[in-house]
């Protein structure tokens, strides 16, 4: 009995020291991601409130119809038009991560250009900076460095940073003439839907070769400019729904998971009053720069279509921290680029740099550096 006792003895002791002396198993490698997703003039009201009762039950913007059979069940009768109309948003991510830019609970979102409209909101956020020389929506090369081009000028970033979107101007935006960027706005030379733009996006998450992606959605500025509320409202719907499809999948894969932040927002909001307004967005300023079909916005511009919203989760965002800005305070456009930069691991202030006079705001003070995931 105790040459067994011995003999067992021995043995615990053997394991014990052939576990002492094994390497520890290493940490997981962390190799940060960022994917970014743009609404096109997408309101904080409709974000925030969901559907809106004006528009909703005006004939002008919403044929009675398809209100009382799809839309109005879908949107309008229900406890919370909110979370009916963008259900991710609100129950993932504004849970798990930052749902900014809700007036009524005193949040302030903005753009810090002047105009309001898209061009100069594309290259803000993308810049870190407003360019006031930046005033129409044509297709003029940007000569500032956005975000894309800086990460693709890092020899760890060159050739995977990518862009997908609809608009024509993109390729200009991001000045593909400066840099090799890939934007894919090709789709055979015709305008694309949200769904195609989807697509695109997601071949391109699934090349396992990216780690920023850009996907620009158009579908909710071109019904609204043409006085769709309904469809607007639909094409908001299915856009949320492809924020859960991305965030499902970055979940699933090694590739992304646990290493990818994901940011939403808009380039510009809309109107609200009178209700024609929605259709429209701009400042005075734009207004004179090039007069539109609404006489009565070219004094005062479109009210309120300077206010936007910001979305983001994952590990370069940080729960410990403050996410909404103080008494007084309000986030910009302009502190995206620094944002997603950071969300990367990079130093903010080295793009910074890179932009004219070294102005490119700082990230939101909701964003960090992320941390390697935890040990198997």
């Amino acid at each position: 009995m105790r040459k067994r006792a011995k003999a067992l003895g021995l043995t615990i002791l053997f394991v014990l020291a052939t576990a002492a002396s094994a390497p520890a198993r290493a940490a997981p490698q962390l190799e940060p991601k960022v994917v970014l997703v743009t609404f096109d003039g997408v309101r904080w009201q409709d974000i925030f409130r969901g559907a809106d009762p004006k528009l909703m039950n005006d004939p002008a913007y919403v044929n009675p119809d398809i209100k009382s059979d799809v839309i109005g069940p879908a949107y309008l009768d229900v406890a919370d038009r909110a979370s009916a109309l963008t259900p991710f948003l609100h129950g993932v991510m504004a849970k798990d991560g930052v749902l900014l830019g809700n007036r009524d609970k005193g949040e302030c979102a903005k753009v810090a250009n002047d105009l309001w409209f898209s061009y100069p909101g594309y290259n803000e956020f993308q810049t870190g900076r407003p360019d006031p020389n930046l005033t129409g929506n044509g297709k003029t090369p940007n000569p500032n460095v956005t975000f894309l081009e800086y990460l693709q000028t890092q020899p760890r970033y060159h050739g995977k940073v990518s862009m997908v979107g609809a608009w024509d101007v993109f390729p200009y935006i991001v000045n593909t003439q400066r840099t090799d960027v890939p934007v894919n706005i090709g789709f055979n030379g015709t305008y694309p839907t949200d769904v195609k733009t989807a697509r695109e996006g997601m071949r391109l998450l699934e090349k396992h070769d990216q780690r920023a992606v850009y996907i620009a959605f158009g579908d909710t500025d071109e019904f609204a400019h043409a006085g769709d509320y309904a469809h607007y409202l639909m094409a908001l719907e299915r856009g949320d729904d492809f924020l859960r499809q991305v965030w499902d999948y970055l979940q699933s894969d090694p590739y992304y998971r646990g290493q990818t932040t994901l940011m939403v927002l808009t380039d510009h909001g809309r109107g609200e009053t009178p209700t024609e307004a929605w259709r429209e967005h701009g400042s005075s300023r734009a207004y004179k720069l090039t007069p539109k079909d609404f006489p009565q916005y070219n004094e005062t511009g479109v009210v309120g279509s300077d206010n936007v919203w910001f979305a983001a989760m994952g590990p370069g965002v940080k729960r410990d921290v403050a996410s909404g800005p103080g008494a007084g305070e309000c986030l910009h456009s302009a502190q995206v680029a620094a944002s997603l930069v950071t969300a990367l691991g990079e130093d903010w202030r080295a793009f910074s740099r890179q932009s004219a006079h070294d102005q490119a705001a700082p990230p939101f003070p909701f964003i960090g550096a992320p941390t390697p995931p935890s040990a198997p």
